[in-house]
């Protein structure tokens, strides 16, 4: 196996992975190409970060007003359901996607 450094990310404190988006294309493969978080600097901003494609793109899942403490120690999203994350901060917290 090999790894890729993702220019997009200019810090990366931690990095988890979740189960793959319903209909992605990743989905389809045997297991599904999970979905990937990270509590990041992506292209200059800070925060919570959640990719379905493999690292191509990012979506950040918190806002100013939301910003979850520290989330450095550790985080992962869920293997049985897609958009949940997990972050170990004081004590475990967890975010699901609003709806």
């Amino acid at each position: 196996m090999t790894w890729e450094r993702i220019s997009a990310i200019d810090l990366a404190i931690g990095v988890g992975f979740g189960k793959a988006a319903r209909g992605s294309r990743h989905e389809a493969k045997r297991g599904g190409y999970p979905a990937i978080y990270t509590s990041a600097t992506v292209a200059g901003q800070d925060g919570i970060f959640r990719s379905t494609d493999g690292g191509a793109t990012w979506v950040r899942i918190n806002d100013d007003d939301h910003q979850w403490a520290f989330a450095g120690s550790a985080i992962t999203g869920d293997p049985h359901i897609f958009g949940r994350v997990y972050l170990s901060a004081r004590g475990v917290i967890y975010g699901d996607i609003a709806d």
